[in-house]
C-alpha cells in the first residue's frame, strides 16, 4: 500500500484516452466517496457528481482541501480528505487554529490499517500546517430508514455489506431528551480508537414533501410574528438581492458563533458583501442553488433573520436545508418557525419534483427540533462530531 498526496486536476477531462492520470485518480475518489455514502443510506440522495466534487474541492478564498490517498497498484482503496478554513481578511498569523478531516476506505480493504495510516498523515500535514485541533463529522447510525428515500443504491454485492451501518431505535426522540451515538458503530470506534473525543451530536432529519404543504401553511399562518411586530417576509432564489446583501453577509458571520455547537470549537468569521458573492460564485460551479426566505424589519429595513435550502441540479429528488438563524435582537417572537414554514413552501413552489427535505440540527437545540417536529419531519440518522487537540 501506497499514501500520497493527490494532485487535482484542472478540469475533468473523461474524453481523452488515455486519460490524464489526476483525472483518472480524482474519479476514483469520487466514486468511492459515493459509494460508501449510498452504502449507508441506502439511497442516492447525498450522491455528488464527481465534477461537483472537484468544484467543492478546488481552493477558495475561505478553504482549501487536500485529499491523500491509499493506493493499492492502480486502484485507489481509501482517502483522507483534510480542510482547512481560512479567514481571508485575517491576519495570516491570526489563522483558525481547526481542520477538519474525512476518511473514507472501500468496505472490502478495512479493518487492515488503511485508514489509520490515512488519519496519521492527514494529521501530520494538519500540524505542518499551523492547525492543532482536528475535527470530523460522520455518519453514526440509521434511526428510521423507511423515511429515507427508496432510490437504488449505485453498488450492491455481498462483499460491499460490511459498509452497511446498522439500525439502531432511539431511546427517545430528539426533541425530548438526550440523543447518544451508536459507540460500536465503525465511525465512533475508529475515532476512540485514535483519541478523538465525542464534542457533539446532530441529528438528521428528513420532511417528506408531498405531505408537507399542509403543515407549512398552518405553521405560517399561525405565527402571527410578521402581521404583530412589524415584519416583513421577503424571499429570493440564486443569488442575493443587492439591497440586501450586507445583511445577508451579517447574518452568516453570527451563525458561525451563534449556532449550537456543543464541544465544537469554533472559529469567528469576518462576512462581507466580497464574501458572500464569492460563496455564491462557488455554488454556481457546483450546479447548488439556493432558496432563501428571509425577514425584514419594517422599523430599520434590515433583515432580522433567515433561513436557506440548498438544491442540486443533478439531484432534483433532494433538498437540504441549510442555516437557520434569527439576529438576537428578533428572537423570542416566532421568526425561527415562520422562517423555516414559509421557505418549505418556497421550495415547493420552486421545486416541485423535489421528494425529501433533509436537515441537520444539534441535538441540544431543542426550538429548532421542536419546529422540525411541527413541519413533520422525522429522525433518520445521528451525526456526530468528532474533535482531537493535536
Amino acid at each position: 500500500m501506497n499514501i500520497a498526496w493527490l494532485q487535482l486536476p484542472d478540469a475533468l477531462d473523461q474524453a481523452r484516452l488515455p486519460m490524464p492520470p489526476a483525472t483518472a485518480d480524482f474519479l476514483q475518489v469520487a466514486q468511492l466517496a459515493n459509494l460508501v455514502t449510498s452504502l449507508f443510506w441506502g439511497t442516492n440522495d447525498f450522491y455528488v457528481s464527481p465534477e461537483n466534487q472537484l468544484a467543492g474541492a478546488t481552493a477558495r478564498q475561505d478553504m482549501r482541501t487536500h485529499h491523500a490517498v491509499a493506493r493499492v497498484a492502480d486502484r485507489i482503496i481509501g482517502y483522507a480528505a483534510l480542510s482547512l478554513p481560512f479567514e481571508p481578511t485575517a491576519d495570516p498569523t491570526a489563522q483558525p487554529r481547526t481542520a477538519e478531516v474525512r476518511v473514507v476506505v472501500h468496505p472490502d480493504f478495512r479493518r487492515q490499517g488503511v485508514g489509520s495510516a490515512l488519519l496519521q498523515e492527514a494529521e501530520a500535514e494538519a500540524a505542518r500546517r499551523g492547525r492543532s485541533v482536528l475535527q470530523s463529522w460522520t455518519d453514526n447510525a440509521l434511526l428510521d430508514p423507511a423515511a429515507v428515500g427508496s432510490g437504488p443504491v449505485f453498488v450492491t454485492g455481498t462483499s460491499l455489506q460490511t459498509g452497511l451501518t446498522p439500525v439502531v431505535r432511539p431511546e427517545s426522540k430528539p426533541d425530548d431528551g438526550p440523543v447518544t451515538v451508536r459507540r460500536q458503530a465503525p465511525d465512533a470506534r475508529f475515532a476512540a480508537a485514535h483519541g478523538y473525543g465525542l464534542a457533539q451530536v446532530e441529528v438528521v432529519s428528513v420532511l417528506e414533501l408531498r405531505g408537507a404543504a399542509g403543515a407549512a401553511l398552518r405553521a405560517e399562518s399561525g405565527s402571527s410574528a410578521a402581521q404583530d411586530h412589524g415584519y416583513e417576509v421577503v424571499g429570493w432564489q440564486g443569488s442575493c438581492p443587492e439591497e440586501d446583501a450586507a445583511d445577508l453577509a451579517e447574518l452568516l458571520g453570527r451563525m458561525a458563533t451563534e449556532a449550537p455547537a456543543g464541544e465544537v470549537e469554533r472559529a469567528s468569521e469576518a462576512w462581507d458583501v466580497d464574501r458572500l458573492r464569492a460563496e455564491e460564485r462557488a455554488r454556481e460551479r457546483m450546479g447548488l442553488t439556493v432558496i432563501t426566505t428571509a425577514v425584514r424589519d419594517r422599523a430599520t429595513g434590515r433583515l432580522a433573520g433567515h433561513s436557506d435550502i440548498e438544491t442540486f441540479a443533478d439531484l432534483p429528488q433532494a433538498a437540504y436545508q441549510g442555516n437557520t438563524l434569527v439576529h438576537p435582537e428578533h428572537r423570542g417572537l416566532g421568526l425561527a418557525l415562520l422562517l423555516k414554514a414559509a421557505n418549505v413552501s418556497r421550495l415547493l413552489r420552486h421545486r416541485p419534483e423535489a421528494d425529501r427535505l433533509y436537515t441537520w440540527n444539534a441535538a441540544e437545540n431543542r426550538a429548532i427540533l421542536r419546529a422540525n417536529g411541527e413541519l413533520g419531519f422525522v429522525p433518520v440518522a445521528t451525526h456526530p462530531a468528532w474533535q482531537k487537540p493535536l
